[in-house]
């Protein structure tokens, strides 16, 4: 069990941590180029315009950067350590200020990438910061010899024909040169492996959730044409992203949303959230989620100068994808989606480049948005050692704040069929018909023998073994030192949705664009709706799908939006360490070790996903805690004797600056102690997989985890600090695995420490509408929970943008609403704000007004009818009319009963006379025991004869369920069978009567009346 968190400590300026590299007076500039002594260098005497660094000889925060634009600075970002790249515009300066140690100017040959030192012709791409127009940097490109062909987004597209000097990067708006590198994809069973399958027996499939794919096209382009197994009733949008020309270079030819050369946006899209076939072959791992699907394949002409660079071939290229991958990520995030599933990339080997910034961009605008990426296919074993060589993740998988996904391998028990059917040859010159119906599992060096030329991963098949590597599946590090892959997930093998355009054996025309087939993938299909892929590609969708069941776990079981940060440290807290992840073949059976290489590794970073474990309800976990530079949150876990206790730390960060050479900007580090203070450990600090006490704070990953395997009995404390944090307040996200006592209180949510920003959660219930009439309506909700209470609750109320807000103090569960328009349908939301000024989830209903009758102004029941009218009970006679003095037939109020009461629907028929509209609320009221019918033998129902009074007083007394009445009310009902209920519908103040001691049972109740005495028994019975 978890207790509440004790403690927000602000340690003294003793206890902070000394930057890496140097002593706490002359840290290091740490930047991709290398490390810098600024101490070593000549201070700048004048500040004049241009680029610098300013650096600090303390931690820096926020308020140090509004400080240096005082006097008309910018500042364009944080350099590791305790540092600022400031930009000077003309007539601006840098104020003066204590604590700064120095300022010296941005050298060019900081901001230039060495992967540019080899004088490659090539293109390149110059950034240039955020606010400046690209285009006037152009001239001084040309004028340093470049051939420049445009501007994309906030980059220059040039050609150089050698090396780049430090003149090309002589401008004070140029941030960083690099090579521009193209986006390239990283081309069921697996639901199994990776507990898919029993989460969504478990009632997690994703149904409150909605990803966004971004991919090569979606079937024929259409919500109908999707796919069979991806219904047009869970598809949000289908987005095309037009590419881009660029003149001179190539002409970006747009085919629309369609998936027509690879199929690989079909296939990945299936693995997110397909039905799957009939026998639940290829269905998703998240099978009841919606979709929003972003097209960004389109076929590149090139011109004949680029056709002269390097991989420039007419043929289809993820040209849709925008320079800034925010525009992209935004689109879904203002449709709904909240994952987003990314399984292309660039070939950034480690890089931290402009699509990892875009990244930790948007998630750091929006920390409820988790972008699910792809590692990269560029695994290979150059120095024949027999072990996949590390430093080859792409981008934006090397991105911080994203969920970056290897490959392991597919286990396939099926053989991988292939349809039999199909006869011709392959490049090996076999069908599928040769090969016995089934798809042969080829070894990795077989199929690429100069990429693993030495056992054990030349021999190695390419699927049979779920606890293997994908050989091909990108390795980390990053090239600042950052763990990655996160996790990994089946990647080869991998069957899935098969567009159903240009389909070579069965029928299918060529595409017209390139006069080819779109690609089998991986041997032969299955069938004409399910083929075969593998790479990096297929397992981030697998990953993706369980991302989204993660959060719906969340949000049903806890009431929650989960931030990216909480499903990504629940995934890897959750995650299992593979036994074999070097492919050599060896397991704890064989030599009683575990793997070569315990989690965290370069190759599955901290294992496989389990997303059965991660939504079992055996975690606890804090969402969007927070720190300040200094300050300390405290939380105690209570255990048992002898089991493992894992805990993770995740907290998305804020971008980096180019040309940094260390990516962490907000430092947080996560210590635990053992009962009693015996043991303290420290965030990734592992041996064999397992922590050990001792070591250093890490000061490089955003993510660290404490995974003790033996934990001793007691009350541990687990302390998260924010060490560095230029860029406050940090949130972040906490979860905890173990066996906990049931002292009552159970895996969940953590109470917030004092000054958290955790949000309020709902406790349960939902918010309701009651008093719905033309013009007004009473909102009413549960109390939301909240360590320090609640301040007050927002309530709005939208009609289609049109919003109207009322504020209620903490102590409300209900406001009303007035100045409505009628037959108007609205929705409203209620937020929770508590005194630290957090807001919860907005809890969400809708309603529609009451349809303003023209005959019943004035009406004596006017008001009773508009509140039959405001539930949706009846719609009245005519368009606008209610006939209130119209009498009712017994058929008519069956069904005004039926839908005041929600009285569920039954089938068959239990009267012989019964037909037409009303016959199945009829059914549904006999079936509740409402109504007897009108005969002893119970066969008729007589609905077309008018309803008494003294009928109706049967009919309520039953449907509100009141109970005798102690007096004789009347003097007119003796002896009538309905006397009984006459006299409970009166007893409760339901009725008075039609005068002095007299009922009047006989006489025929019209439809105002019916509306008034329903009306009466919700208000009095407080049914509402």
């Amino acid at each position: 069990m978890l207790l509440a968190a004790t403690v927000g400590a602000t340690p003294t300026a003793g206890a902070q941590a000394s930057p890496p590299g140097g002593d706490s007076n002359h840290p290091l500039l740490r930047l991709t180029t290398g490390n810098v002594d600024l101490a070593a260098m000549d201070e700048t005497e004048a500040v004049s315009s241009g680029r610098y660094v300013v650096q600090f000889d303390r931690p820096v925060t926020t308020t140090d950067a509004s400080a240096l634009e005082a006097d008309g600075a910018k500042v364009i970002g944080y350099l590791p350590d305790n540092s600022f790249a400031v930009r000077v515009p003309d007539g601006a300066s840098i104020p003066e200020m204590a604590d700064v140690s120095g300022i010296v100017n941005f050298e060019p040959g900081w901001r230039i990438s060495p992967d540019l030192a080899d004088g490659q012709t090539r293109m390149l791409r110059v950034a240039v910061d955020e606010g400046v127009d690209p285009a006037t940097v152009i001239d001084h490109l040309q004028n340093t010899g470049l051939e420049v062909l445009g501007v994309q987004g906030q980059a220059v597209l040039a050609i150089t024909d050698g090396s780049v000097s430090d003149s090309i990067a002589d401008h004070p708006a140029i941030s960083w040169i690099g090579p521009y590198r193209r986006r390239v994809t990283h081309n069921e069973s697996a639901g199994s492996v990776i507990g898919t399958t029993a989460a969504i027996d478990a009632g997690y499939d994703g149904s409150t959730q909605i990803v966004a794919v971004a991919d090569t096209g979606l079937g024929d382009g259409t919500s109908g044409g999707a796919h069979p197994d991806i219904p047009a009733s869970r598809i949000v949008a289908i987005e095309d992203w037009d590419g881009s020309n660029l003149p001179g270079c190539w002409t970006s030819i747009d085919d629309g949303a369609q998936d027509a050369d690879s199929g690989h946006g079909t296939h990945t899209t299936g693995s997110v959230l397909s039905d799957g076939a009939a026998d639940g072959t290829g269905r998703g791992s998240a099978p009841g989620a919606s979709l929003v699907f972003q097209a960004v394949e389109d076929y590149l002409d090139f011109t004949v100068l680029c056709e002269t660079l390097p991989g420039n071939v007419d043929g289809y290229y993820l040209q849709g994808l925008p320079e800034d991958l925010n525009e992209l990520f935004l689109e879904a995030y203002d449709l709904g989606a909240r994952i987003h599933s990314d399984s292309w990339g660039t070939n950034a080997l480690g890089e931290y480049d402009s699509n990892s910034v875009d990244a930790d961009q948007f998630i750091w605008d929006n920390p409820d948005f988790l972008i699910v990426t792809s590692a990269g296919n560029s695994g290979i074993d150059d120095d024949a050692d027999g072990v996949i060589d590390d430093d080859s993740i792409g981008s934006p998988a090397t991105a911080k704040n994203v969920l970056t996904v290897g490959a392991s391998e597919g286990s396939r028990a099926d053989g991988s069929p292939c349809d039999g059917g199909l006869t011709y040859d392959n490049d090996e010159g076999v069908s599928c018909a040769d090969q016995g119906g089934a798809n042969i599992l080829f070894l990795y060096g077989d199929a690429w023998p100069e990429d693993y030329p030495a056992d054990p991963i030349a021999s190695d098949s390419s699927a049979g073994n779920a606890e293997q590597m994908a050989a091909f599946s990108s390795r980390g590090p990053t090239d600042d030192g950052r763990i990655k892959p996160d996790v990994v997930a089946p990647g080869t093998w991998i069957l899935s949705t098969y567009s159903p355009l240009y389909q070579e054996g069965y029928g299918d025309p060529v595409n017209p664009q390139n006069a080819l087939y779109q690609s089998d993938g991986w041997g032969f299909p299955a069938n004409d709706e399910y083929k075969y892929f593998g790479g990096t590609s297929m397992s981030a969708p697998l990953v993706a799908g369980g991302a989204a069941l993660v959060r719906d776990y969340y949000n049903l079981e806890h009431g929650i939006e989960a931030s990216a940060a909480l499903v990504k440290a629940t995934l890897i807290n959750s995650a299992v360490d593979l036994l074999d992840e070097n492919n050599d073949g060896h397991t704890v059976a064989d030599d009683g070790h575990d793997n070569d290489f315990p989690i965290p590794n370069v190759h599955e970073g901290w294992g496989r996903v389990d997303v059965a474990a991660a939504v079992d309800g055996s975690r606890s976990f804090v969402d969007d805690g927070s720190l300040e530079l200094g300050a300390t949150d405290e939380y105690e876990v209570e255990v048992t004797e002898g089991q493992p206790l894992k805990i993770t730390l995740v907290w998305s960060d804020f971008p980096a600056t180019d040309g940094a050479g260390a990516t962490l900007v907000n430092n947080l580090d996560l210590v635990v102690t053992g009962p009693a203070g015996s043991t303290t450990y420290l965030g990734n600090n592992f041996l064999f997989g397992w922590t050990v006490p001792g070591g250093s704070a890490d000061t490089v990953n955003n993510v660290e985890n404490v995974y003790v395997q033996a934990a001793g009995a007691g009350t541990w404390t687990v302390q998260v600090a924010g060490r560095n944090v230029p860029e406050g307040p940090q949130p972040y996200a906490l979860v905890i695995a173990g066996d906990f006592p049931d002292t009552g209180g159970g895996p969940g949510p953590v109470d917030p420490p004092p000054g958290d920003t955790t949000p309020p959660v709902w406790s349960s219930g939902s918010v309701s509408v009651v008093n719905v009439l033309e013009t007004k309506a009473t909102v009413r909700w549960p109390a939301a929970t909240d360590a320090s209470g609640i301040d007050s609750y927002t309530v709005e109320v939208d009609a289609g943008g049109a919003l109207t807000l009322l504020q209620a103090d903490g102590a409300a569960t209900s406001v009303e609403f007035t100045g409505l328009g009628p037959a108007v349908s609205y929705t409203v939301t209620v937020t929770a704000t508590d005194p630290d000024g957090n807001n919860s989830a907005g809890l969400s209903g809708a309603f529609a007004t009451a349809i303003d009758f023209s005959d019943t102004n004035g009406h004596l029941f006017e008001e009773d009818i508009a509140w039959l009218s405001g539930r949706g009970i009846t719609q009245g006679c005519t368009t606008d009319s209610f006939c209130p003095g119209d009498g009712l037939t017994r058929a008519q109020m069956a069904s005004l009963l039926v839908r005041a009461f929600d009285l569920p629907a039954v089938s068959g028929n239990r009267f012989s006379d019964v037909s037409g509209i009303h016959t199945a609320n009829i059914n549904a009221l006999a079936e509740a025991g409402i109504t007897l019918g009108c005969n002893a033998s119970g066969t008729d129902f007589c609905p077309d004869d008018p309803v008494s009074r003294a009928q109706m007083a049967t009919f309520l007394t039953r449907a509100f369920g009141l109970t005798s009445a102690t007096t004789d009310w009347f003097t007119d009902d003796t002896g009538s069978p309905h006397e009984a209920g006459i006299n409970a519908l009166a007893e409760s103040g339901i009725t008075l009567g039609c005068g002095v001691d007299v009922y009047c049972p006989s006489g025929v109740v019209n439809r105002g009346q019916i509306a008034a005495f329903l009306h009466r028994g919700f208000v009095i019975l407080a049914l509402e």
